[in-house]
């Protein structure tokens, strides 16, 4: 059985309209339950729910999943021309990772997801469509994987994210064609693209594909960052409503382990 790690009841509660677990309660007369997640075990193998409110969550998730699947059409991420808000999914080899601001103090509050699926055949040459999942350790249910600050002048992205998560709490679920009209930045669109490109980096290098587990999930499209002038790499930036691992091989030894730490080489 899959194993949720992340899970967005902002998105799933509020943008899809999925009732909560203490509305259902409620709805039958019962017992209101606190909204609490489900809280997960991990061991070297596999993630194990420690409480019966991960089955209501699943439960929830798949009105979620089919209510997309119906309404959005859920493309691929690898799928070209991506725009804000469009709704994408994924199932490749990613690392976790959590991060605060570049100036600031742990503990970390943002959380991150990296992967990379290839173009061709490596004989091509090409380079892989890069995928960076950014959103709020509250949501995950697993315990976050600190790894320090977020990197220079990440200021502007590190701002964004926050202040979706602060938006979505409100009952804000669209996001503008402009990110800036949501944090206003002075600076060039190929800043704010160097910015995300940079997360992305570091974190690949901290944790190389041998570290990594297969995820799955759904998401929204922040940014398709997709400039052959100006990066090697097409990446595409988006906020997760779930993200799970698949049901895998007992003996694979789970992927983000053991990661190599090249924090000093963040720019």
């Amino acid at each position: 059985m899959s194993e949720l790690i992340y899970l967005s009841s902002q998105k799933l509660h509020g943008r899809l309209g999925i009732p909560s677990v203490a509305a259902n309660a409620e709805m039958r007369g019962g017992i209101k339950l606190p909204p609490v997640a489900p809280i997960l075990e991990w061991s070297a193998t596999h993630a194990r729910t420690t409480t019966t409110e991960g089955q209501a969550s699943r439960a929830a998730l798949a009105k979620g999943i089919k209510k997309i699947d119906k309404l959005h059409s859920p493309q691929e991420f690898t799928t070209k021309g991506l725009t804000p808000n469009q709704w994408i999914k994924f199932d490749l080899s990613m690392a976790h990772a959590a991060v605060h601001e570049d100036s600031g103090r742990p503990p970390e509050d943002i959380a991150l997801f990296v992967g990379e699926a290839t173009v061709g055949s490596y004989m091509d040459g090409m380079p892989g469509i890069g995928l960076m999942l950014c959103g709020s350790v509250r949501h995950l249910l697993t315990q976050a994987n600190p790894n320090g600050r977020m990197g220079s002048d990440t200021g502007w992205l590190y701002n964004l994210i926050n202040e979706l998560e602060r938006r979505e709490s409100e009952g804000i679920h669209v996001v503008p064609e402009f990110l800036t009209e949501i944090v206003p930045h002075k600076g060039t669109d190929r800043e704010r693209e160097a910015a995300a490109q940079a997360v992305f980096g570091w974190t690949s290098r901290d944790y190389p594909p041998r570290s990594r587990s297969r995820l799955r999930g759904y998401a929204t499209v922040l940014m398709d960052i997709d400039n052959p002038r100006h990066w090697i790499r097409r990446l595409v930036v988006a906020s997760p409503l779930y993200v799970e691992v698949p049901p895998q091989n007992p003996k694979r030894r789970f992927g983000w382990m053991g990661r190599k730490d090249s924090r000093n080489h963040r720019v």
